[in-house]
């Protein structure tokens, strides 16, 4: 069994790396199996880090050492191959996937109990070529998460002060907008949405909870489609949606299923595990392939 540790030095608020390659180094040295530790350089490098660890044919564990967006690279190297196996070592500032566990979050910031850890086939979410273990979406949410990167580049800006900022902006620019919504190939009623998720994990976004009931391992995913509303009404939405009462919006339309097709008449941020796709269609499908997924023995998320 060898181990792979990706260590992403732009995740969190300052570069741990240094402080995670030590920490590594005291936990791994009294074992007597191989180990590496790779600090990623851009975006996409861990990706190409795991395919080439896994090409090699060995039984190989990956620990992201990041945010959500690390799990995700380590995720899409991974997907499909048997012996190979993904965690998360939590160092980002969301770390949103882990959230589904509960009580057990905090047991993945103790490396010890990921090493010998059980691990179980988990589904995805394929959409555009890419692969998601957790949340895609577009619409409001989408362009209001994606779209604070704009105003972190600001001085003085905070990051809860630049998504306050990007949802000023994407409410001044209209919350909802024309999409043509299809799930399992049954067209939805309506013209305007607010948003749309595609759901494997339950929580998203800093804590969002769209599907509370969400699970990664039932062979179908969670659809929530939003039908547009006004902008005296979008706090009160946000506040539901943030607290896992989805369900209570007025028109909301709540789905079990396998396929997701999205069409709008313009180009649109997609959201992909807080990765950014720009498209004027979505395409968001359980996908065939899986992901070993491993975690601290007894710690659950059913």
């Amino acid at each position: 069994m060898k181990h792979l540790f990706l260590i992403n030095p732009y995740a969190g608020k300052y570069d741990r790396s240094r402080e995670l390659l030590e920490k590594i180094r005291a936990v791994m040295s009294a074992r007597g199996e191989p180990w590496e530790a790779e600090v990623t350089q851009y975006a996409g490098h861990g990706l190409q880090l795991v395919r080439a660890a896994a090409e090699r044919g060995e039984a190989l564990r990956v620990y992201a050492c990041g945010g959500d967006g690390t799990l995700n690279e380590a995720v899409n190297g991974a997907a499909g191959r048997g012996h190979v196996a993904v965690t998360h070592y939590p160092t980002g500032s969301g770390n949103d996937f882990l959230r589904m566990f509960g009580p057990d979050a905090c047991r993945f910031y103790d490396l010890r109990q990921l090493l010998d850890a059980p691990q179980t086939p988990m589904d995805l979410i394929e959409c555009g070529g890419r692969l998601a273990l957790n949340v895609c979406s577009i619409g409001f949410d989408a362009r209001i998460g994606l779209g604070a990167a704009d105003f972190k580049k600001l001085p003085l800006v905070s990051g809860t002060m630049a998504y306050q900022l990007s949802a000023v902006r994407t409410i001044l620019q209209g919350i909802h907008r024309p999409y043509r919504v299809e799930i399992d190939g049954e067209l939805l009623p309506g013209e305007e949405f607010t948003l749309i998720c595609a759901c494997n994990g339950r929580y998203y976004g800093g804590g969002f909870n769209p599907s509370p009931d969400a699970l990664p391992d039932d062979g179908v995913l969670n659809f929530l489609v939003i039908p547009a509303v006004s902008r005296l009404t979008v706090l009160a939405l946000i506040r539901k949606f943030a607290r896992g009462e989805a369900g209570e919006i007025p028109g909301v339309i709540l789905r079990r299923g396998r396929t997701l097709h999205v069409t709008c008449d313009r180009i649109n941020p997609i959201n992909l595990d807080g990765e950014r796709l720009d498209s004027s269609r979505l395409s968001a499908c359980l996908s065939e392939k899986k992901v070993n997924f491993f975690y601290p023995a007894g710690a659950a998320w059913s």
